[in-house]
């Protein structure tokens, strides 16, 4: 689509000058341990981030991103929930892992499908071009033409609690493959499996902190940059009527 080539080309500028290349899926070519694989122009929020120091929201109060060297973590600090984000095609040891981040959940980025039984999420990855990535939802209440439409030419599948497919929210998303699947602290949409991640943007405390959770989105598809564009052109429209 033209969302899609729009951000192709911005990622193609913003990443010109990085010390390393990925291949076709977003994944290290050629691993270096002396590189940082997390530098400044991949990091969502340019707040306090001296070394490795967490970078903290600037307007959202409920998640906090903390960069690395492979890898970043995500916490949810409404929900306690906590995720490791390991940057694909560097090793699976985790160097310096802080204590608390121990045990918690480990993915493997960028993430290359979705999937959410709820509404919030949806409308926050069309912003980042990636709602074609879309391996299910449930339309039910989803107001997006462009996700009505992927799941009419069934290029998203589709479950709608009041069928008798026989398939549980739960096998449907294991089916899919979706390899993150956004739900809220309530439950919407829990698979009870590994791919589920809380997402409680709308819970924030006020409206730039909630459009900021864009970020803890573009985080699994490592698209902070992209997320940095969309957060900045939210904030200018909302100052201009504020």
């Amino acid at each position: 689509t033209m969302l899609d080539s729009h951000w192709a080309v911005t990622h193609r500028r913003l990443f010109a000058g990085l010390a390393f290349e990925t291949d076709g899926h977003g994944c290290i070519s050629n691993y270096n341990k002396s590189i940082e694989y997390y530098p400044g122009e991949r990091r969502a929020i340019f707040g306090v981030v001296d070394g490795f120091a967490p970078a903290v929201a600037t307007f959202a109060t409920d998640f906090e991103i903390e960069y690395r060297k492979t890898y970043k973590i995500l916490r949810n600090l409404l929900s306690h929930d906590v995720y490791v984000l390991r940057q694909c095609g560097t090793p699976a040891e985790l160097q310096d892992l802080p204590a608390y981040a121990v045990g918690a959940t480990v993915f493997e980025v960028p993430v290359s499908s979705w999937s959410t039984g709820g509404t919030i999420a949806v409308s926050y990855l069309e912003e980042l071009g990636l709602g074609p990535q879309a391996a299910i939802v449930d339309p039910t209440w989803v107001t997006s033409p462009c996700v009505q439409k992927l799941v009419g030419c069934g290029v998203t599948a589709s479950w709608d609690q009041a069928t008798t497919s026989g398939h549980s929210w739960s096998e449907q998303v294991a089916r899919s493959g979706s390899q993150l699947n956004l739900i809220d602290r309530f439950g919407t949409g829990s698979t009870g499996t590994a791919v589920d991640v809380t997402f409680d943007a709308s819970s924030d405390q006020s409206m730039l902190g909630r459009a900021e959770w864009v970020k803890f989105a573009a985080a699994f598809f490592n698209k902070e940059a992209e997320a940095n564009l969309v957060f900045k052109r939210t904030a200018a429209r909302f100052d201009a009527v504020a």
